[in-house]
């Protein structure tokens, strides 16, 4: 029995030995990031059969196991995506609200500003420094909207490096879980690669951070990776790269594709991108539901500024006499209404023609024709759908979707180029803030005075007020000046008549005092009498404030969002709008990044490594050692005994 002894006490020696590594492994990576504690299995040797009884000879170490469970970190990894998705949005949005809450200052001191220059022309037409000073405010509202978009833009131009930047590391990301994938199935023909699997978790949770995963495991030990549970990352041993190309139809709005190994050039194009969870889906949702339409809604703001304050200044007349030009662009200049069409198809071209302002949601549209010869407009955030039908279609082509204040027209080279699976966008708004540009040069050019001036006689014994105003220029100037409005008594009832020269033409106001007489617009209001009479004449050099008080009560009109806001409001919505949802995405991280922690921690009340348990350990394996020892030295020394015998 001696030497099952000794074998028995070098069993335990060995399984000490095996038991003291692994804890002191477990100890050296205590800090390693991923790392799974380790520990030893131990079960008996087979027993020896003597003398009619059983008698042990031993341990051994069967396997060396990872404390891992695999629910838990799939939890973690599930979080993981959450979370970092969740922060790394937050962290875009706190930028945009920052500038926003700039701009929309800026702006509004701006406005300010040039409002009380308009007040002051008003009160002072004829005065040029008052008009140099609208004019220097006015280009300050137009700096401060250019400034804006370039700095968005700029910003979108991070983001499309950003997102080249992820999807190559992505890629790296998918080659080093296919290395690992190879070497843990040739490794494990021999035992189980503990190091190796974690090192193959690592990766997949820096994976995780950057995309939504799933993972399949085969009997052979290796992983596949789903990228989002419906595209290939990893296919046992085989990577999948992750390539950005131009977009379609926007060029400029990146998207990825995904390239199986060998493919000669083959490629699967990753829709729906901003679905992509993690911080690339981050950046996506950021770049294309937040910049984009944030981009499209402040130009909503400054296109409305331009034709509103166009419209005004062209019914006037300039210090000089002459009619008011555009203060601003033309919104509806013909390389303006074709940037606010993109499409996929180079046969295919369109021109957006804004037709009121006021219906203008700051939205952005894919559009669809239909086998029926519809058009569908998508909203590409809210995705509400507008349908056109194809009898509504004009005469000239014009497809006007209803209640969102513009119009488009297609032209196909040659006729019926457009295939139904074309991809086109329709922006109206995108280029608004860029576009804005201030047309005059010298204030003696601001229309304060308005083309019509109307005096009554002294003679009227009435309190009625009239006002006038151009809605046909062409039709209006076309007229012999001056014009004699008239109040005659035919029986008890008022009839309004209008003098031009010897032609009488009678004219009939509508409830509210209004009526049109060859491109004027008449307003009268008050209480006329009976031969009261008011001369319209053209106005010329300063003439009267007219136009300088309408330009003055924009400042409180309610015109855009249907009527709803001023120019104020629609500015002051825009960054409530970024901030509110820069406050809930705050939330939202901070939920996240709860609901990671408490999986993480669960996940390492299993797998971490406690020191004071592994020190406990250290000295427990210590013993098992030294008493091992013992036991073969005890061996020896009886065997030695033996062989004294004489």
């Amino acid at each position: 029995m001696a030497v099952d002894m000794y074998q028995t006490g070098v069993s335990g020696l060995l399984a000490a030995q095996a038991q003291l590594a692994t804890t002191g492994h477990n100890i050296a990576n205590v800090n390693t990031e991923g790392y799974n504690r380790q520990r030893a299995e131990q079960a008996t040797t087979m027993h020896m059969f003597s003398g009619g009884n059983f008698y042990g000879t031993g341990t051994r170490v069967t396997d060396v196991t990872r404390m891992y469970q695999e629910y838990a970190f799939r939890d973690v990894l599930v979080n993981n995506t959450e979370k970092a998705g969740a922060e790394a949005l937050y962290n875009h949005l706190t930028y945009l609200d920052k500038t926003m809450t700039s701009v929309n200052a800026g702006l509004a001191s701006s406005l300010d500003d040039l409002y009380g220059a308009i007040n002051a022309v008003a009160d002072n037409p004829g005065n040029l420094g008052n008009r140099e000073l609208m004019l220097a405010n006015a280009q300050d509202i137009v700096d401060h909207f250019n400034e804006f978009y370039s700095s968005l833009e700029q910003e979108k131009m991070i983001k499309n490096r950003d997102i080249e930047s992820r999807a190559d590391h992505i890629s790296s990301l998918t080659a080093g879980i296919a290395e690992l994938n190879q070497q843990i199935m040739n490794a494990g023909q021999n035992g189980t690669p503990n190091d190796l699997l974690d090192q193959r978790d690592r990766l997949l949770q820096d994976l995780g951070k950057q995309v939504q995963i799933t993972t399949l495991k085969d009997s052979n030990g290796m992983i596949s990776v789903m990228l989002n549970g419906r595209e290939p990352l990893v296919s046992g041993n085989q990577a999948y790269q992750m390539e950005v190309r131009a977009g379609s139809p926007d060029h400029q709005q990146t998207e990825l594709y995904l390239v199986p190994p060998n493919s000669n050039g083959q490629a699967t194009r990753i829709k729906g991108s901003q679905a992509l969870g993690g911080e690339m889906g981050a950046l996506f949702h950021y770049r294309d539901q937040v910049l984009g339409p944030n981009l499209s809604d402040m130009g909503k703001t400054a296109i409305a500024i331009a034709d509103a304050f166009n419209k005004i200044q062209t019914q006037g007349v300039d210090l000089n006499g002459e009619p008011g030009k555009n203060m601003f662009n033309d919104i509806n200049d013909p390389e303006a209404m074709a940037k606010r069409f993109v499409g996929n198809n180079p046969n295919v071209t369109g021109e957006v023609e804004i037709t009121d302002t006021g219906k203008l949601t700051g939205g952005e549209y894919s559009l669809k024709r239909q086998t029926d010869g519809s058009f569908v407009f998508t909203d590409v955030v809210t995705g509400t759908q507008t349908i056109v039908p194809a009898s509504d279609i004009g005469a000239d082509g014009k497809i006007t979707p209803k209640g969102l204040g513009f119009s488009l027209t297609l032209t196909e080279t040659p006729a019926g180029s457009l295939a139904p699976g074309d991809e086109m966008l329709v922006q109206p708004t995108r280029q608004g803030a860029i576009d804005l540009e201030l047309k005059l040069n010298t204030g003696d050019q601001i229309a304060a005075s308005g083309s019509l001036m109307v005096s009554p006689n002294g003679d009227n014994t009435g309190t009625a007020k009239v006002s006038v105003s151009m809605v046909d220029s062409a039709t209006a100037n076309a007229l012999s000046y001056p014009l004699t409005l008239k109040v005659t008594d035919n029986a008890g009832t008022l009839e309004y008549h209008i003098h031009e020269g010897v032609n009488s033409n009678q004219v009939f106001p509508d409830n509210d005092g209004k009526f049109t007489f060859s491109g004027i617009e008449i307003t009268l209001k008050g209480d006329p009498k009976a031969f009261d009479q008011f001369e319209i004449r053209q106005a010329g050099g300063s003439g009267n404030n007219e136009n300088a008080l309408a330009f003055a009560e924009l400042q409180n009109k309610k015109w855009l969002n249907n009527g709803k806001s001023t120019v104020t409001d629609s500015l002051n919505q825009t960054a409530v709008g970024i901030g509110s949802l820069t406050r809930n995405q705050g939330v939202k991280a901070e939920a996240a990044g709860a609901a990671y922690q408490q999986s993480y921690d669960r996940m390492l009340s299993t797998s971490g490594v406690n020191l004071d348990e592994e020190a406990a350990n250290l000295l427990r394996f210590q013993q098992s050692y030294m008493a091992a020892a013992r036991v073969v030295s005890t061996a020896s020394e009886t065997m030695n005994t033996l062989l004294q015998i004489r």
